[in-house]
């Protein structure tokens, strides 16, 4: 897997991503029947279109306060709009450059730029802020598969993802509240006293600030509803009648899928997982409601590249808005 990974990471492998990404949305394109699409003007609604991508919108901002709440339980007086801009640009980043972590990257460089003498905390917040945003996510899915009795009866798929995120979710708020005492022996010993150090100041920031996590906690449910409150609304613009819970569910796996590091962005990985889980859903079983859902997952596509792009205006006049040392002293 090692290996795999740092193939991934030559300039090959980068190009190889941006290929495979091209060649999924290229087919999610073609299977589109587009003079049916075409007749289609004024049967489907401009206005849920609208609502749903200023929906998504709202969660990017929630997302810029979440990773500034967790900054500041770590001593790092950045400014709340700081956290916004560089948000922002990490967005952009995400999706067009590095891939799936290329935002977080971003996000460490102008920690490491702005606030250098708290690199080690500005790393682990920008982690903390990773991780939180997962295991809600899979906790999320496991009360979607939950509500989803039918699925689980026929699908056993669906029975061992229940499993998987259950486990995961369990694991990682156990191994959270174990490791966040403080760090085990074994790494102890193994990364050493000065590393240790700045390891038991990191938790220790941590357990001082209770309310900022659960804060934080709060919103990473927040970011992940509102995102399927907008997927929900634009399936609502194509007439295609998905419930809630099941939107819930295909935008969990599709979210999901993309941590896998062989899209740049997840672009296509997410469409194509949000298809087959409605699909194995039964939402799509007649030709005219699959029609629909490829309708569907190219605008939640399209919602994607439009605030990633409207991050790179971010990015473009970043050195405005984020100068550096913009430290609140």
């Amino acid at each position: 897997m090692r290996r795999l990974f740092d193939s991934l990471d030559t300039p090959l492998g980068r190009a190889s991503r941006y290929i495979f990404s091209t060649l999924l949305i290229a087919v999610l394109f073609g299977q589109l029947d587009w003079k049916a699409i075409g007749q289609l003007r004024g049967q489907w609604a401009v206005g849920p279109v609208i609502l749903g991508t200023l929906v998504a919108g709202v969660t990017f901002p929630l997302h810029a306060w979440r990773w500034w709440l967790l900054l500041r339980a770590q001593g790092l007086a950045l400014s709340l709009p700081w956290a916004h801009a560089v948000t922002w640009i990490g967005n952009f980043y995400n999706a067009f450059l590095l891939g799936g972590l290329g935002g977080d990257t971003a996000r460490t460089y102008y920690v490491c730029r702005d606030a250098p003498e708290y690199k080690a905390a500005g790393l682990a917040a920008t982690l903390l802020d990773r991780i939180l945003g997962l295991i809600v996510l899979l906790s999320i899915a496991a009360v979607a598969l939950v509500l989803q009795l039918d699925a689980l009866a026929h699908h056993p798929e669906f029975r061992q993802l229940l499993y998987f995120c259950t486990t995961l979710s369990f694991l990682g708020v156990v191994t959270g509240f174990v490791f966040c005492r403080r760090p085990p022996a074994w790494l102890a010993r193994r990364i050493g006293e000065t590393h240790t150090a700045t390891l038991t100041s990191i938790l220790a920031h941590l357990q001082s600030k209770p309310l900022t996590l659960l804060t934080a906690l709060a919103a990473s449910y927040a970011i992940w509803l509102l995102d399927f409150v907008a997927v929900w609304l634009l399936a609502q613009a194509v007439n295609l009648p998905l419930h809630f819970i099941d939107v819930t569910l295909a935008m969990s796996v599709a979210y999901a899928s993309t941590i896998l590091p062989i899209s740049v962005g997840g672009h296509g990985i997410r469409e194509g997982a949000l298809l087959a889980t409605l699909t194995a859903l039964g939402a799509l079983a007649t030709p005219a409601a699959q029609e629909q859902g490829l309708l569907l997952a190219l605008l939640v596509w399209l919602s994607t590249i439009f605030w990633s792009l409207f991050g790179g205006l971010f990015s473009l006049a970043a050195p405005h808005l984020i100068p550096a040392s913009k430290i609140q002293q």
